[in-house]
């Protein structure tokens, strides 16, 4: 009997009853009175004399050539003693539980919020690191299915942006959601974790060692005064805000992190008690800190009141309050350094250009260089100050001190500190040593 054709298949008409045409090797065209046509095979199982006959799909999906490609396959199954039948339904029923990566990413997103493993403003990092660099290229994508090379293309195209360290960073973010479906046998494997930063030329950067001395935090301070106005035509004009300037103020002052001040709310403050509560969502590491403010920062944040107080943040701005980038892009202008540098030209004021550059986290390690070399504050109180955990777990674990009294002497001591010889004008720089001797 001939074998089918392409020409053959597609003009055979219908019958009054069902028919069928041999191809071959169990391959039958079937052709219904109603002009539908599909393919089936028919098999007899090893020991069992009885003919099965199995739909393949419709003449419309699958040609000729792709019904009889599928013909090894199904005699292999058969050979073995597998209904085909039987192993296409499990096959149906794998990519039926299959998730994509959007959907996987969804899923870790909404797994992470909440457990409260990490904090919001790293769920927003991860969530706009996906959407801005990383779904267009996997998402339809089928997890179980994604390889090395679908994840090497997509971080490809950062490297080729020169965005090195958003680049490191979406590794890490595809690491941590395909390891949550690793974990949950969504996926049979993690290919992220054989790619490395150095892959796409971004290792980490060398950790910053930029410390401002008394006279630069003081000029700092100083320029933060007298750029929150700028005269212009005889009249006054805003020329930086005055809820960022006193923001970098505080960051001085409390050497915390950029985004603990920039979210900083009223109901956790206790000026009465000189405390401001950061509750462990608020913190990077999730441990709840207490940080005792010296009064220059109560005088400072009393005098916000009139511009934010109706709002629940402290540093308030609109519906919400300042992004903690606006803190950086502050320090930018005055360095005249524009985080775009096409605003390069736009900068109209910098009472920084002849100081050696810095960045706002410079700060942070300032403040607490400042504690110890100039107050004396022991390290392990310092880190405390820092809410910094100790590296050591067990020490972690079984050392529960938290210093409060070395603390809050340290902190009231670095106070008086800036108020005498940055805010004012300095003398010699003489260390205060009443929080010298911190136990």
């Amino acid at each position: 009997m001939a074998k089918l054709t392409a020409k053959k298949v597609e003009s055979t008409t219908p019958r009054s009853k069902e028919y069928k045409l041999h191809d071959g090797e169990g391959l039958f065209l079937r052709i219904r009175p109603s002009g539908a046509k599909s393919w089936l095979f028919s098999f007899s199982l090893p020991g069992d004399q009885r003919l099965i006959r199995m739909t393949l799909g419709s003449v419309d999906r699958i040609s000729l050539k792709e019904a009889r490609s599928m013909l090894p396959t199904l005699h292999k199954l058969v050979a073995n003693g597998i209904d085909p039948r039987n192993a296409r339904a499990a096959t149906q029923a794998e990519n039926t539980q299959a998730v994509t990566m959007q959907n996987l990413f969804n899923t870790w997103i909404e797994f992470v919020k909440l457990t409260g493993t990490i904090t919001p403003a790293w769920i927003k990092r991860h969530e706009d690191r996906w959407h801005l660099h990383l779904k267009k290229t996997l998402g339809n994508l089928f997890a179980k299915d994604v390889t090395r090379a679908h994840l090497a293309a997509a971080l490809d195209a950062m490297t080729r942006k020169g965005i090195k360290e958003e680049t490191r960073k979406a590794l890490t973010t595809l690491n941590l959601m395909m390891d949550y479906g690793l974990n949950r046998h969504l996926i049979e494997h993690n290919p992220a974790r054989m790619l490395k930063p150095k892959d796409f030329a971004a290792s980490a950067n060398r950790s910053r060692d930029r410390v401002l001395t008394l006279v630069e935090l003081k000029m700092l301070w100083q320029a933060l005064d007298k750029t929150i106005y700028l005269k212009t035509k005889n009249e006054y004009r805003p020329a930086m805000n005055p809820v960022i300037t006193t923001a970098i103020k505080m960051l001085m002052l409390t050497g915390a992190r950029r985004s603990e001040v920039a979210a900083m709310r009223w109901d956790e403050l206790n000026l009465e008690n000189s405390t401001w509560l950061l509750s462990s969502n608020r913190t990077k590491n999730r441990q709840a800190h207490t940080i005792y403010l010296p009064q220059i920062a109560i005088n400072l944040i009393n005098d916000l009141k009139k511009l934010t107080g109706q709002s629940e943040f402290v540093f308030g701005s609109g519906a919400g309050h300042i992004h903690s980038d606006s803190l950086t892009s502050a320090i930018s202008r005055m360095l005249k350094i524009p985080a775009n540098p096409k605003e390069m030209k736009k900068a109209s004021f910098a009472p920084l250009a002849e100081m050696r550059s810095f960045s706002i986290h410079d700060l942070r390690r300032s403040a607490a260089t400042a504690w110890g070399e100039y107050l004396k504050v022991k390290p392990h109180v310092i880190e405390r100050m820092l809410n910094h955990q100790p590296l050591n777990k067990l020490v972690a674990i079984y050392q529960r001190a938290t210093y409060a009294e070395e603390q809050k002497t340290a902190w009231l001591a670095w106070g008086e500190m800036v108020e005498h010889q940055i805010v004012q004008e300095p003398g010699n720089v003489v260390p205060i040593n009443r929080a010298a001797n911190n136990r």
